[in-house]
């Protein structure tokens, strides 16, 4: 089920009105009734996966924290890990670690291993990687002593299964969120508020600005050789904020249908945009997932003793970790590490010179958001090839060179922007000039997809210092009120696609 659905806007009213119509004592079984049912809602089975998943990983804790012996412990906690992940593999990686292997076609043509090559092919099951780190995290910290587990196999399932932060986070501790789940809670008008409005300003963020943007972006890569080259820089920066709001916006849903329950989720993001170079952008980019890598990754293995090239191979293999996370394709392996070399050159090149100048300043942060854009062509790019054409468009203008050397740059601008035809190429007379170049095409962007934009890089970066909820506390009720109706109206009357999926449901 998507936030952004009808079904969803059903669901959740419905499950909000129950749930404080029923004794507190039945409450969190009435949760996880409901978060079971959201997440079946798409696929029964993979309810079943995720149940699975749930009881095994309770079981393991109970046997850690049972046993006195260090080898038994840590003997439960691999099995744990080594089943989640085996369980994330098969579904996620097998296909692609395979590739077209003699062994993949060996496994295909027998009847007995046929069904896990089959296996391997089928629909992903969303947010299985979230779900999946957020019950290894409850089992390793058993393990370290940070958590006493939970003896209710049911109550912890409702802990990994609870349906606003489910499919893609934020990844929460079990101390936090469990305790939250199952405390004395009565409805607030406070809170009624707050979540309303984190939800209201998630809606636009994710249905008016991502979605718009998406539909730019998808006719970029639906034919990405038409395009001129001012388009490829177009696109390859729209896909930037495509990312960054449609995955801010959900995070501002699942916090704000939380708080609805009384249930406070993390802040996923604050502001990434300003960083002023990459270890700090990733410590305000999806703040649940990196600090889940510092703390069972680059932790464990070392990362934060002494000595440059101990650091260098941890931050390395969190950042190679975290892109074959995002995706099985060597894409996503491209991204992570790019990331990773980035990071390690904001951390032993750059490092803070000139940090206390505001020219400095304003450099540093520009350079981190191109770096990151940059990489982001490995994100979109359906495969290796692809992502090098893109790149050889954006730096070189091959085989789109005509479009900029014939056409005036604002002309261009001005096509793209006013939804023209037109590609701004001398009146389109390029083929006349150059029989046999080919017709370089402008994106079409509509006035209003600039426009919220524009609205919410403002908004985000520039006017909303603070989360959305604290900000319009400080303000009168008639600013309230203009922002409200700006954002229904947006997403009601030029919202982008129906139903569009949330881009980490993939994940």
């Amino acid at each position: 089920m998507l936030f952004n659905s009808l079904e969803f806007w059903i669901f959740l009213p419905v499950v909000w009105i129950l749930y404080f119509s029923i004794p507190q004592k039945l409450r969190w079984i009435w949760l996880l009734l409901a978060s079971y049912f959201f997440y079946g809602y798409w696929k029964i089975e993979f309810a079943g996966l995720m149940l699975f998943t749930s009881l095994l990983d309770w079981f393991c804790a109970r046997q850690v924290y049972a046993s006195s012996s260090k080898t038994v412990k840590l003997t439960w906690m691999w099995t744990a890990i080594i089943t989640d992940i085996g369980l994330l593999f098969l579904f996620k990686y097998f296909d692609f670690a395979l590739g077209n292997s003699d062994l993949a076609k060996s496994m295909y043509h027998h009847s007995s291993t046929a069904w896990i090559i089959e296996l391997g092919k089928y629909t992903i099951p969303a947010g299985i990687s979230f779900y999946t780190f957020q019950s290894i995290s409850y089992v390793v910290d058993v393990y370290r002593g940070d958590e006493i587990p939970e003896n209710n196999p049911i109550k912890f399932m409702l802990f990994v299964s609870f349906f606003p932060q489910l499919v893609a986070g934020p990844i929460e501790r079990f101390g936090k969120l469990h305790s939250q789940l199952f405390a004395k809670y009565s409805p607030k008008l406070s809170d009624l508020r707050s979540g309303l409005q984190l939800m209201l300003y998630g809606m636009f963020l994710k249905v008016a600005v991502a979605d718009n943007l998406a539909g730019v972006v998808d006719q970029y890569y639906s034919d990405h050789t038409k395009f001129t080259q001012l388009s490829t820089w177009v696109a390859t920066f729209m896909f930037t904020f495509q990312v960054y709001y449609d995955f801010y916006g959900y995070s501002l849903l699942a916090q704000g249908s939380a708080k609805l329950f009384g249930v406070d989720l993390m802040d996923n993001f604050n502001k990434p945009f300003l960083a002023g170079s990459v270890p700090e952008f990733w410590h305000r980019w999806h703040i649940s997932l990196s600090t889940w890598f510092r703390d069972y990754i680059f932790i464990p293995v070392g990362g934060n003793r002494s000595g440059k090239w101990r650091l260098a191979l941890a931050v390395l293999l969190v950042f190679f970790t975290s892109g074959l996370w995002h995706g099985a394709n060597s894409t996503m392996i491209y991204f992570g590490l790019s990331q990773g070399l980035l990071y390690l050159f904001d951390r032993f090149v750059v490092g803070r010179r000139g940090s206390e100048s505001n020219f400095w300043m304003v450099f540093r942060r520009l350079k981190t958001v191109f770096f990151f854009w940059m990489t982001l062509v490995f994100f979109r790019s359906i495969n290796i090839n692809q992502s090098e054409e893109v790149y050889s468009v954006l730096f070189s203008g091959e085989g789109n060179a005509v479009g900029v050397q014939l056409g005036s740059i604002w002309e261009q601008l001005a096509s793209i922007f006013k939804n023209s035809s037109d590609i701004g190429l001398s009146h389109g007379t390029v083929s006349s000039v150059l029989p046999g170049w080919k017709h370089y095409e402008n994106l079409q962007v509509p006035f209003h997809v600039s426009l919220f934009l524009l609205v919410a890089i403002l908004l985000d970066h520039f006017i909303i210092m603070q989360r959305i909820d604290n900000w319009f506390l400080q303000k009168s009720t008639w600013i309230r009120w203009i922002v409200y109706v700006f954002f229904i109206v947006a997403v009601l009357f030029w919202g982008g696609a129906v139903n569009h999926p949330f881009v980490y449901f993939q994940f």
